[in-house]
């Protein structure tokens, strides 16, 4: 995954790019959602000055309780590659909103989530979407708006294999997140396509279910992208340009 890990950094400045000039009128929440349910490196666990293993890790500091939620807004990615720091959010929040200053900055905090992660991705942005955790007082509390369309960007070199459910299930939450509506929902989803015969990532010729591309066969408005590409800057805009018509169209429910 590192490989992959610098090419993704190397794409944050052309998302935070195109936000800027193509939603520089919109109102925006923007979440990286934690996949593990976990906070900390194990063979770091209760060091108090430097850990051998991973000498960027803030030995002595402790989480906050939302920091162990699977599915709650991530603002101290911590790992291998990741941020390993407490990201600056002038909301206050566990997500970045409009009139972030150092936007780039803060986005590159929370998006950096190195390669302690998870690999049921889906199934953490199932929870992130959840009813509690958007509940008064829930880690996400706010997130979710009546009045926003929902945008949701999925990163992971594997099949998820791990997620509950299936691309399904995983669709529909999407949907039943915005009240029912399908048009609301934009999804991006960049992965492996080693079962494409043409994809970048070498043909293997396996027979497993890739439901992470399923997923997006399923949801009216997405993009699927290679995660093997030199650069994902390209899936970006290509989101972009479904998530500015569907605004065009979106009635609040």
């Amino acid at each position: 995954m590192e490989p992959k890990q610098a090419r993704l950094k190397a794409s944050f400045p052309g998302f935070i790019a195109t936000l800027e000039s193509e939603f520089a009128d919109f109102d925006y929440h923007i979440l990286s959602a934690n996949t593990a349910g976990f906070w900390g490196y194990p063979s770091c666990a209760g060091c108090q000055d430097t850990c051998a293993d991973l000498p960027e890790f803030p030995c002595g500091v402790a989480p906050q309780p939302c920091d162990l939620v699977r599915g709650a807004g991530m603002t101290y990615p911590i790992g291998k590659g990741a941020s390993n720091q407490r990201c600056e959010l002038a909301s206050g929040l566990r997500y970045i909103t409009t009139g972030q200053p150092k936007l780039e900055d803060a986005f590159t905090c929370i998006a950096s989530m190195g390669t302690n992660g998870a690999d049921g991705t889906a199934g953490a942005t199932v929870l992130a979407l959840a009813d509690d955790l958007h509940a008064p007082g829930g880690c996400n509390e706010g997130f979710l708006r009546d009045d926003a369309l929902l945008v949701v960007v999925v990163i992971q070199d594997t099949f998820d294999q791990e997620s509950v459910g299936d691309a399904e299930d995983w669709a529909a939450a999407l949907v039943d997140a915005k009240g029912g509506d399908a048009d609301a929902v934009v999804l991006l989803v960049i992965t492996t396509d080693v079962e494409d015969p043409n994809g970048l990532c070498g043909y293997t010729g396996t027979i497993t279910p890739h439901e992470l591309r399923i997923w997006t066969e399923l949801v009216p408005h997405s993009v699927f992208g290679s995660i093997c590409a030199d650069g994902y800057a390209e899936y970006f805009t290509a989101a972009a340009t479904k998530i500015k018509f569907q605004c065009d169209v979106f009635v609040p429910q």
